[in-house]
């Protein structure tokens, strides 16, 4: 490339980031505003409650029935494949680290679309570790589906 294409180039890209940087000027954008909680009235979301409460209070019939047989759940890099599996495995460790933190809600939005919803939640933990408050954040999503005309959590993502 020569000297004359390299100014060119240099001028022309100089002349877009000017633009860019100007087009808005003063202008004020709002942000967003969408609601922290949002879809907590439907069906599909008492579901997602009622699976929350059962792990909360170490209630394995009830954190099974909202599962579908299929159910998968992903966690920590590794999946488990059935509600099966889950109650074998998993859910008593969850269900114990429960017991052993404080968890706020910081936001939880369900959207439903036909036979099929979608829970979106994140929240603050706070646990004690050798004397000092420690706090984290999680992230949930839940799937859950309508199969014979009940309401299942039917995929279940931790992190």
């Amino acid at each position: 490339m020569t000297k004359k294409n390299i100014s060119i180039l240099t001028i022309l890209l100089s002349l877009t980031l000017s633009l860019a940087a100007f087009s808005h000027g003063d202008e004020k954008h709002e942000e967003s505003k969408k609601p922290l909680f949002s879809g907590l009235d439907t069906e599909a979301a008492q579901v997602v409650k009622q699976f929350h409460t059962a792990l909360r209070t170490s209630d394995t019939d009830l954190a099974r029935s909202v599962l579908s047989n299929d159910v998968l759940i992903y966690e920590s890099g590794t999946a488990e494949r059935s509600a099966e599996e889950y109650a074998a495995g998993h859910m008593k460790a969850d269900m114990q680290y429960l017991a052993t933190i404080s968890s706020e809600i910081i936001e939880h939005q369900i959207k439903v679309n036909a036979d099929l919803a979608i829970s979106t939640a994140q929240f603050k933990n706070t646990r004690t570790v050798a004397g000092r408050s420690r706090e984290s954040i999680s992230m949930e999503t839940i799937v859950v589906s309508k199969i014979d005309g009940k309401w299942l959590i039917t995929h279940i993502h931790w992190s």
